[in-house]
């Protein structure tokens, strides 16, 4: 009777009541409060739920007891081999990295509060995960791209205009861009509310190309009525915000408008700004407080085109008397 289907049904469920569980463990909430507390998004927390639920399966009953698992009886032999069977189901190397690197703190957290005696996966080495390099336009590709061709009076030209200029001027994530509302565009001070990872906001000017694009779109919303600012700046049918996935397809689709011949994806438009900045001497501190990145270090990966200018100048530095 079964059939295919029924065999991943019922593993969807045994993941589901494995989720449940993880909920409900005493020590997991106990770390999710302190994540919680240390400005963790919700996303990160999640991943970390997952991660040790995946973990509570594949360890089978051996972590199973009481109100929640028995996570001290996970010692290092145990964890290399819950890391063989990830690689034995075919994990890529980045997700093992990740899994592991949320598992060793939260078993940090319970050796720091007494409740384990070592950290099973402090010895544990994850996967090589190969550098790959984010792609970046050239200011001519950019240029292009943004000024993909269109009717001014058209409602769709106007709003994937200036989310382009926005994306490429600003340098904002995929996901700050969607998360938007005109609540957040100050257009008296030319600046953005930007609200970022870890309940981190900052403000990113609007200028130029971008703030003139910005305001024709607003004006012409505010022309179709039911404007507020709580409306997601970007917005499809129903008023509803752009989700990431759309706003792909529309930085692909324009990018094709605007005759560039490779794919293009809303993290190069990111990249090119960062680059870009560098190339015309920009600070890199600066750099990274419009990125919003917490590490310096964060902010030179997306900036690999540019270092070679930045080493440049830096020899002639030195070489000056």
């Amino acid at each position: 009777m079964g059939g295919e289907g029924s065999g991943q049904r019922r593993s969807d469920r045994e993941r589901r009541g494995k989720d449940e569980r993880i909920l409900r463990d005493p020590l997991f909430s106990d770390y999710r409060r302190d994540l919680e507390q240390g400005g963790r998004s919700p996303r990160t927390i999640e991943a970390v739920g997952k991660d040790l639920s995946l973990l509570a399966g594949l360890a089978g009953e051996t972590l199973v007891g009481g109100e929640g698992f028995l996570w001290e009886r996970l010692d290092r032999p145990r964890a290399l081999r819950f890391v063989k069977r990830l690689h034995e189901r075919g994990y890529a190397p980045s997700s093992i990295a990740r899994i592991i690197s949320n598992l060793r703190g939260f078993f940090r957290y319970l050796k720091k509060k007494g409740h384990v005696e070592e950290d099973p996966f402090r010895l544990v080495s994850g996967p090589r995960v190969p550098r790959v390099l984010p792609s970046v336009l050239s200011e001519g590709e950019a240029s292009a791209l943004v000024g993909f061709p269109g009717a001014s009076g058209d409602p769709d030209y106007l709003r994937d205009k200036a989310l382009l200029e926005l994306f490429y001027e600003s340098g904002v994530r995929l996901s700050e861009l969607c998360g938007l509302v005109w609540g957040d565009f100050e257009e008296g001070s030319g600046a953005l509310l930007v609200h970022g990872k870890g309940g981190r906001d900052r403000r990113v000017p609007v200028v130029g190309e971008a703030m003139a694009a910005l305001a024709a779109y607003r004006t012409s919303r505010e022309k179709e009525g039911a404007f507020n600012s709580a409306m997601p700046i970007f917005a499809g049918k129903g008023d509803r915000g752009l989700s990431v996935w759309q706003v792909g397809r529309i930085v692909g689709r324009r990018s094709r408008e605007g005759g560039l011949e490779r794919k293009v994806t809303p993290h190069a438009l990111r990249h090119s700004c960062a680059t870009h900045l560098l190339n015309r001497e920009a600070d890199l501190r600066e750099i990274q407080a419009l990125l919003g990145h917490a590490s310096l270090g964060t902010t030179q990966r997306y900036l690999h085109t540019g270092l070679d200018e930045l080493a440049k100048k830096l020899a002639k530095v030195r070489k000056d008397p």
